[in-house]
């Protein structure tokens, strides 16, 4: 399964009350982790019960010896206790050897957390695949850019709450990937939408600040239609936005086009074939498609050498004067010349 299913699968299982003595947390995506820590904490114990039988530690403060002990501990006046290891990855993978015993007899009153973040551990450890068939071990991937709506539609989809593919990509396109700002971001819309309403795109602009007219998403269309006038109007308010800086909106626009090469080099697909190979909801489809007939493929070399040109100068490098805006209207007039 993906992380994603891994993910809403332990956090179902938390929710009804089925909790394994031991869960490795590990991974390159600290969201994950951070978050099925904290759904432990919350579905493992009840509030009056985490003064005594709530322990955080932390890597770097804490021996295998020290963690064992606390494990072992019997939990008071509650079901359970829970040990959660924080910064994991602090310790060197040896030190995790020490705990093999603990880990073939865990304590079956001590629910253990270990979270260890931005990097996977040693899949070759006898006790991690022990642990795999036993408890929980849990990989946490990152989420690849073209995942993101889907998440944010699943994740509102868990509040009881609609978002369309559209509207979802706007989020995902202005957002970027980091998961603890954007899942932030969604459960701020869920709070002011109503249960079972739709997150709208006039929603979206007043409570995260992203215009529905002025925004990449709009940018990539304007420019994939053909709409000069439209384009340098968005590119004219992007340029003046701090949420949008220009090395940003050049990898937008990078990823958008190279997607319309794609649609080139797919010639004589279905809408589904073409959805999959674009690796977007089909919905999206017939953007693409309306770009690659204004953007023939000599054209979109030339693209591409300007936006990474643009790229360059965005960084200081052959740019003396120009600042980001200056940079952008002229990068928008010269890809749709």
């Amino acid at each position: 399964m993906s992380t994603t299913d891994d993910f809403r699968k332990i956090r179902r299982e938390l929710a009804n009350g089925t909790f394994k003595p031991i869960y490795f947390l590990h991974g390159e995506e600290s969201f994950f982790i951070d978050r099925l820590a904290e759904e432990v904490e919350r579905y493992g114990l009840q509030e009056h019960e985490r003064d005594f039988n709530l322990s955080i530690l932390y890597g770097k403060d804490t021996t295998p010896e020290t963690l064992v002990d606390v494990c072992l501990r019997y939990p008071m006046m509650a079901e359970r206790q829970v040990v959660v290891l924080r910064e994991a990855q602090t310790w060197r993978i040896e030190a995790f050897d020490k705990l093999e015993g603990y880990f073939r007899k865990p304590t079956p009153t001590t629910v253990l957390v270990i979270c260890y973040k931005h990097k996977k551990a040693d899949g070759r450890k006898t006790w991690l695949k022990d642990l795999a068939k036993k408890q929980v071990v849990f990989t946490s991937d990152k989420l690849k850019d073209e995942k993101l709506p889907e998440w944010i539609q699943l994740y509102v989809n868990s509040h009881k709450r609609r978002i369309g593919p559209v509207e979802a990509k706007l989020l995902a396109d202005h957002l970027g990937s980091d998961l603890g700002k954007l899942t932030n971001e969604v459960e701020k819309l869920c709070i002011v939408t109503e249960q079972g309403g739709a997150i709208t795109t006039d929603l979206i602009q007043r409570n995260v600040g992203i215009s529905k007219e002025f925004n990449i998403f709009e940018l990539q269309k304007a420019m994939g239609s053909g709409d000069h006038y439209k384009a340098q109007r968005i590119a004219h308010f992007l340029a003046s936005d701090k949420n949008s800086p220009l090395v940003m909106t050049v990898g937008l626009l990078s990823s958008y086009f190279a997607k319309v090469g794609v649609v080139h080099s797919s010639a004589g697909k279905s809408q589904g074939e073409l959805a999959t190979a674009l690796k977007v909801p089909p919905f999206f489809v017939k953007e693409y498609a309306q770009a690659a007939r204004i953007y023939t493929p000599a054209k979109l070399r030339q693209v591409h050498h300007l936006l990474r040109e643009a790229d360059l100068k965005s960084k200081g490098v052959g740019n003396t004067s120009a600042d980001d805006g200056e940079l952008l209207r002229e990068l928008v007039t010269r890809v749709m010349i």
